[in-house]
C-alpha cells in the first residue's frame, strides 16, 4: 500500500479513517483505538490514519503523541494540528517532536474554540490561524532560522511535512460560502498541498465546493490542482441530534435528515448500522464520481468492518449515476445560497455549473456599522501621497523619535476602544477586516478569514447575538466593489512586542503587520482599502 503523500500525488484515490483518542493516557479506549488503527491498516485500503487534536475543544490525549506512538508500530498518520491551545513556539516545538518521531503527514486548522477545562472554561490561544501555521510550517520544511551566539543565522535541519488544510462546504449564504473559498486560496499560498473538507451531508453543497475550487483554479506550489479530499462522515442517530443543535462547530444535520436517521435506527434490528453505512457508501461513490482525490472517513466506533463495508458498497454504485445518488444525499436548508444555477436534469438536486447571481446584500447598521466613517478617515490620513497621509507620517514618526515606543497615546486607544473595542494589541487589524477587529470582536483572532464554524452568518461561539467579523467584512467590502480584498493577502500573526504601544507609531515606522503583508499573485491592490502597494514578485516571505 502506498503512503498519503505518495498517493495524492499520484492521483490515486486516498481514504483516511479517523481516530479520536479521548480524554486519558492509558484508558482502554484508547488501547482498543490502537489495535483498531492496526486492522484498519492491515486492511491494505487505507493510506493514514487520521488523528484528531481535541475536537470540539475538550481535552484529550495529544494528537502528535499519539501519532508517535503509532508511527512506532509503523501506521501512517495524518495528524491534525490545531491553533486553539498553543502559541507558535509551543507549535514549532510540536513540529519537532513530530520530526522526530517521524510523522509527515498534517493536517493545519484554526481548531475548535475550547469548551471545557480543569476547573472551568480555558483561556484560549489562537496566537496563530491556519493559514499563519501553514506558513510557519514552510519555514520549518526549509530550517527554522534563529540568532546563533556570534549574531549569525543558525538553522535548524529542515523538515519535510505534507500539510493540507480544511475547507467547509456546508454554508448557506453566499458570504459565508465565498469567504471559504478566499480562505482555501490562502491555505494553497501558504504551502497546503491538498485541502479536506469538513462534515457535510449535501451532495450539491460538496459539488459546488469543489467546482469553485476547480474554477479558482487552485495549484500547489508545484503546479498541480490542489487535491481536495471529502469528508464522509457515518452519522448515528445520537451524533445527528448533536449536530442538529448546532453543537459541533461547522457541522450541520436538517430536521429531515435528523429524522430519517431516527426512524432508521428505531426501524432496524441492527439500530441504523446498515442504513449509516449506506449513506456513506452513497457519499464516497458521489464524491468520486465528482472528481474529488479521496475521502477522510469519521464517526464514532468505525472500524476496519465498518470501512471495508463502505468502501465495497461504494464500488457497487460505480454504475449508478450522480444524479440517482444525489436523492438521498440532502441536507441543505430550502432558503441556502448556491454558487451555480441548479442543474435542469438532476431535477435541481445537482449543480449545472453555470454561476448563480452574487445578489446577497446586507446594508442595515448591524452590518455596516460605522465603516463609511473609518473609510473616510481612512483615506484621508492612510493612503499615500494623498490628504493627511504625509503630515500624519511626519507626526508618528517625530513622535517615535522623540519619545520612543512605550510613549502614552491615550487619545489614539480611546476612540479605537469607542469604535472598535481595541484591546490595545499594537499591531493593528482593523485594515484586514474592513474597519471590524479582529483581536477584540473576533474569540478565534483571526486575521486571515472567517473559520470554518459560523452559521448564517452568527459567530459559532455566539451564535445567534453576535455577528462573524468576516462575514460583516464581506459585505462592507462588498458593497464598495472590493470584495476582492479578501483574498488579496496573507496578514502576518500578531507581533506581540508591540502590545500597548501606539499601533500608529507601528504604521508609520513599516513594523506592523500592515507593513510585512504577502500579497497573492493575481492580486489587485486598491487603493483606498489597502494603499496601493504591491510588493514586487521577489520580495521575501515573511517567515
Amino acid at each position: 500500500m502506498t503512503g498519503f503523500r505518495e498517493a495524492i500525488q499520484a492521483g490515486e484515490f486516498a481514504v483516511t479513517v479517523e481516530l479520536i483518542p479521548g480524554r486519558g493516557a492509558r484508558e482502554a479506549s484508547q488501547e482498543a483505538l490502537k489495535e483498531t488503527a492496526k486492522r484498519v491498516m492491515a486492511t491494505g485500503r487505507v493510506h493514514a490514519v487520521s488523528v484528531t487534536d481535541a475536537p470540539g475543544g475538550n481535552p484529550a490525549l495529544s494528537a502528535p503523541a499519539f501519532a508517535a506512538e503509532l508511527a512506532r508500530e509503523g501506521i501512517e498518520c495524518l495528524v491534525h494540528l490545531s491553533c486553539k491551545d498553543r502559541n507558535r513556539n509551543q507549535l514549532e516545538a510540536e513540529l519537532y517532536a513530530l520530526q522526530r518521531a517521524g510523522v509527515p503527514n498534517l493536517l493545519c486548522m484554526t481548531g475548535d474554540y475550547p469548551s471545557t477545562g480543569w476547573l472551568g472554561q480555558p483561556r484560549p490561544v489562537f496566537d496563530l490561524d491556519s493559514v499563519t501555521l501553514l506558513e510557519q510550517i514552510g519555514s520549518f520544511n526549509a530550517g527554522m532560522g534563529y540568532p546563533g551566539p556570534k549574531g549569525d543565522v543558525v538553522r535548524t535541519v529542515p523538515g519535510a511535512f505534507f500539510v493540507g488544510g480544511v475547507v467547509s462546504p456546508a454554508k448557506w449564504t453566499e458570504a459565508e460560502v465565498l469567504l471559504q473559498l478566499a480562505k482555501a486560496k490562502k491555505k494553497v499560498f501558504a504551502g497546503a498541498e491538498f485541502l479536506v473538507s469538513q462534515v457535510c451531508f449535501d451532495v450539491r453543497k460538496v459539488q459546488e465546493m469543489l467546482q469553485l475550487i476547480r474554477d479558482a483554479d487552485l495549484r500547489t506550489a508545484d503546479g498541480r490542482p490542489v487535491p481536495l479530499i471529502a469528508n464522509i462522515f457515518v452519522l448515528t442517530a445520537p451524533t445527528a441530534g448533536v449536530m442538529n443543535r448546532g453543537a459541533i462547530p461547522g457541522c450541520h444535520v436538517g430536521d429531515a435528515l435528523l429524522a430519517k436517521v431516527r426512524a432508521e435506527r428505531e426501524n432496524s434490528t441492527d439500530k441504523g448500522r446498515e442504513a449509516r453505512l449506506l449513506r456513506a457508501a452513497k457519499m464516497v461513490a458521489a464524491v468520486r464520481k465528482l472528481g474529488y482525490a479521496g475521502v477522510h472517513i469519521g464517526g464514532f466506533g468505525v472500524d476496519e468492518k465498518a470501512v471495508c463495508r463502505i468502501l465495497d458498497l461504494a464500488e457497487c454504485y460505480e454504475s449508478v449515476s450522480l444524479a440517482e445518488l444525489a436523492v438521498d444525499l440532502v441536507d441543505a436548508p430550502e432558503d441556502s445560497w448556491w454558487a451555480y444555477l441548479p442543474d435542469s436534469e438532476s431535477g435541481g438536486i445537482l449543480s449545472s455549473g453555470v454561476p448563480a447571481p452574487r445578489d446577497e446584500f446586507r446594508k442595515d447598521r448591524a452590518v455596516q456599522g460605522n465603516f463609511a466613517t473609518s473609510m473616510r478617515f481612512h483615506r484621508l490620513v492612510f493612503v499615500p501621497g494623498k490628504g493627511l497621509n504625509g503630515a500624519f507620517l511626519a507626526r508618528e514618526r517625530k513622535l517615535e523619535d522623540k519619545k520612543g515606543r512605550l510613549r502614552e497615546h491615550g487619545l489614539e486607544h480611546l476612540s479605537k476602544t469607542g469604535l472598535y473595542h481595541c484591546i490595545d494589541c499594537g499591531d493593528c487589524g482593523l485594515y484586514a477586516c474592513a474597519y471590524t477587529c479582529p483581536m477584540a470582536e473576533c474569540p478565534k483572532c483571526q486575521r486571515n478569514g472567517a473559520c470554518g464554524g459560523s452559521t448564517d452568518g452568527f459567530c459559532r461561539v455566539y451564535p445567534g447575538q453576535r455577528l462573524c467579523v468576516w462575514y460583516k467584512a464581506y459585505h462592507r467590502l462588498k458593497l464598495r466593489g472590493d470584495v476582492k480584498t479578501l483574498e488579496s493577502y496573507v496578514v502576518p500573526p500578531n507581533d506581540w512586542s508591540l502590545f500597548g504601544k501606539s499601533p500608529w507609531g507601528a504604521t508609520a515606522t513599516g513594523r506592523d503587520g500592515y507593513a510585512r503583508r504577502q500579497w497573492l499573485p493575481d492580486a489587485e491592490p486598491d487603493a483606498e482599502a489597502t494603499d496601493g502597494v504591491k510588493p514586487s514578485p521577489d520580495a521575501p516571505r515573511v517567515h
